[in-house]
C-alpha cells in the first residue's frame, strides 16, 4: 500500500529556503505537524507527500512556481506548480492538482490510498475527485474546527464543511473535532499529537533562561507571559522566539529589561535546540474551553518530549495523560505565570531535571513517530481493505 499525502508540508530543508525568500513570514505550525504525520506513516511504508507549496500575491517577486521533486530517506516529496494570480487560483489550480495527483495513481506499482490535510480546500477537493475516478479511499486529517481559526472567511468554512462527506475516514486530534466533522459515522482514530525524538545542536549561551517560541500574539499570552517575568526576581533570562504582530513591542520591553530576549524566527533545528538548552519552557496560551475542545496544543507535547521541565496552561487531554509531568495552570493569567516561575526557581534543579528526562521517555512511548506511525498506518490499511460506501 502506498499512501498518498496531500498537503503543504516540505521536507525541512525546502522549507527553510522556501520561507528565506518570502516577503512575509510564513507560520510553520502546519509545516511541522504534517511533516510529522507523514514521517509518522513512512516509518511504515512507501509514501508519496503531494505538496502545494503556501503562495499567494506578493509572498515572493515571481508569480510562478514550478514543479520539483524532494527525496528525504523514504519519502518523496512532488512539489506542485502554482501560480500568483487569482485567476489561476480561482480557475486553473484544481486542474492542474488533479492532474498531478492522476499521474501519481497512473506511476504507481502498488494500491494507492489519498491522506489529505482537510482545511486546505483547493487541495483537498482535487484529491477527492481522482479518489472518486478511480474508486481510491481517502481519509482526512483535521487538526481544527475551522469556524474557531482567526481570519477566514464564512465561505471558506462552508466550502471545507461540504467535503466532509465524501471522506472515507478521518485522523483527528480531539473527539469532539471527530464529531464536528464526521457526520456520518466513518472510521476514525483521534490522536493528541506527535513527538519526535531529536538530537540538537548546541547553542552559546551561558545563562540559564526560560523559553517560549511561537506566534507571537496577544490572544496566545506571549504580554502576560513577559510581563509575568519582569516581575520575577531571578538572573535568569527569559528568550522569546517566533513571528507575529508583536515583535516591536517585545523588542521594546527586551531594551527595557536586559534579561528578556527576541531571537527573531527560527529555523525548526535551532527551535530545539534552544528548547533543549532552557532551564524551562513555557506555554502561556490562556485557556479557552472552546478551544480545548477542538485543539490540541503540540508545542506542549514538542516540550515534553525535548527532556526540560515545562510550565504550561492547561488543556484537558494532555493534563489527564501527563499531570505530573509539568508545572500546570488555570488559565495563563499574568499573575498565574509570575507564581509558576517563581515555584519552579524554588525546585531543585537535579530533581527537577530527572522528572523531565522521564516525562521525555513517557511522550515519546505515547505519541513516538514509530509508535503513532504503526497505529495510523494500521487505521488507514484496515480501511482501506474494506468494501467502498
Amino acid at each position: 500500500m502506498r499512501i498518498i499525502y496531500c498537503s503543504q508540508a516540505m521536507k525541512d530543508s525546502d522549507f527553510n529556503n522556501f520561507v528565506k525568500n518570502a516577503n512575509w513570514d510564513i507560520n510553520p505550525s502546519n509545516q511541522n505537524f504534517h511533516l510529522r504525520l507523514i514521517r509518522a506513516l513512512a516509518s511504515q511504508g512507501p509514501i508519496t507527500a503531494v505538496t502545494l507549496r503556501p503562495f499567494s500575491i506578493g509572498l515572493f517577486d515571481e508569480r510562478l512556481l514550478s514543479e520539483a521533486i524532494s527525496k528525504d530517506e523514504d519519502i518523496i516529496f512532488k512539489y506542485s506548480s502554482d501560480k500568483a494570480t487569482r485567476f489561476y487560483q480561482l480557475f486553473q489550480r484544481g486542474l492542474s492538482l488533479r492532474k498531478q495527483i492522476s499521474r501519481e495513481i497512473k506511476d504507481s506499482k502498488e494500491e494507492v490510498v489519498f491522506v489529505v490535510d482537510a482545511l486546505k480546500y483547493s487541495l483537498a477537493k482535487a484529491a477527492i475527485k481522482v479518489a472518486l475516478k478511480y474508486r481510491i479511499k481517502i481519509f482526512a486529517v483535521i487538526t481544527d474546527n475551522p469556524r474557531l481559526l482567526s481570519g477566514v472567511s464564512k465561505t471558506y468554512i462552508k466550502t471545507v464543511e461540504s467535503l466532509f462527506r465524501h471522506y472515507d475516514g478521518f485522523l483527528t486530534l480531539t473527539l469532539k473535532l471527530n464529531d464536528y466533522a464526521n457526520r456520518f459515522k466513518k472510521p476514525n482514530y483521534t490522536f493528541a499529537g506527535l513527538a519526535e525524538s531529536t538530537s540538537p545542536s548546541k547553542i552559546k549561551i551561558t545563562k540559564p533562561y526560560f523559553f517560549f517560541g511561537g506566534a507571537l500574539y496577544e490572544r496566545y499570552g506571549v504580554m502576560n507571559l513577559i510581563n509575568a517575568f519582569k516581575k520575577v526576581k531571578t538572573d535568569y533570562q527569559l528568550l522569546i522566539a517566533g513571528h507575529g504582530p508583536l515583535i516591536e513591542a517585545i523588542e521594546v520591553m527586551a531594551k527595557e529589561d536586559s534579561r528578556i530576549r527576541y531571537l527573531g524566527l527560527l529555523s525548526k533545528e535551532d527551535l530545539i535546540s534552544y528548547q533543549c538548552s532552557a532551564v524551562c519552557n513555557i506555554n502561556p496560551r490562556p485557556f479557552d474551553q472552546k478551544l480545548d475542545d477542538y485543539s490540541v496544543p503540540s508545542k506542549v507535547l514538542e516540550y515534553l518530549s525535548v527532556g526540560v521541565p515545562l510550565i504550561s496552561t492547561m488543556n484537558g487531554a494532555l493534563h489527564k495523560q501527563f499531570c505530573g509531568e509539568a508545572i500546570w495552570i488555570k488559565d495563563g493569567g499574568e499573575d498565574e505565570l509570575r507564581k509558576a516561575m517563581e515555584l519552579f526557581l524554588l525546585f531543585n534543579p537535579e530533581d527537577i531535571k530527572k522528572k523531565a528526562l522521564l516525562a521525555k521517555e513517557k511522550v515519546l512511548s505515547i505519541y513516538g513517530l514509530e509508535i503513532q506511525g504503526r497505529a495510523i498506518y494500521d487505521f488507514i490499511a484496515v480501511n482501506n481493505s474494506s468494501s467502498s460506501n
